[in-house]
């Protein structure tokens, strides 16, 4: 499977509505994939900016070719004000992975990367404010797909271990029936990526 590693910086926010009236704003974002649970991940919270947040905050994802060559994958940066009885939605930034692809510009490295600012959008039409990011895509890499491995093929594994210590320590063949759930399963508990040529 083609994938590439997808960095990005979340920078600072400018000119946010403020949400908060009687205390400090106290301002986190938060990325995913299309609002995906399982993607999220969070910015600590500037506790000194108010509406004008500042976070210099990188993190990376493995992201499978498609999303650059094909509308519809959007990153989705939600920022909130974090509040002890109940953080509060700020707004939002949407943009395609294949918009951020085409815009980027290439390295030296074989890298493409940006610097951009999006308009943070809460409600239909409603907008104040800008998030600061930058980003890169590296090279195209090949990832062989985690093979979805049972319980059942691990015991089976673990038998045949058994077994051969069992064989060895005692100098004898075993004669042990051991149920096995299909022919050639790859018993393989981690991914291997190989750089394309």
């Amino acid at each position: 499977m083609e994938c590439r590693k997808f960095l990005i910086t979340l920078r600072s926010a400018q000119d946010l509505v403020n949400v908060r009236k009687r205390f400090r704003m106290k301002v986190y974002a938060e990325i995913s994939f299309a609002g995906d649970s399982r993607t999220k991940r969070k910015t600590p919270v500037d506790k000194k900016g108010k509406t004008d947040p500042a976070w210099n905050f990188t993190t990376g994802f493995t992201i499978g070719n498609q999303a650059v060559e094909y509308q519809g994958v959007m990153l989705v940066i939600k920022l909130y004000c974090s509040r002890t009885l109940g953080d509060r939605y700020i707004g939002e930034v949407s943009v395609s992975f294949k918009d951020m692809f085409d815009g980027a510009a290439p390295t030296s490295q074989g890298r493409r990367s940006g610097i951009v600012s999006y308009p943070v959008i809460r409600g239909a039409a409603d907008s104040q404010g800008l998030l600061n990011f930058s980003y890169s895509f590296g090279g195209i890499v090949m990832v062989k797909k985690p093979s979805h491995v049972s319980a059942r093929y691990l015991t089976v594994a673990g038998i045949v271990i058994v077994r051969v210590v069992l064989e060895v320590t005692l100098g004898t063949s075993l004669s042990l029936e051991i149920p096995f759930f299909g022919e050639g399963v790859p018993i393989e508990l981690c991914e291997r990526v190989r750089y394309a040529s």
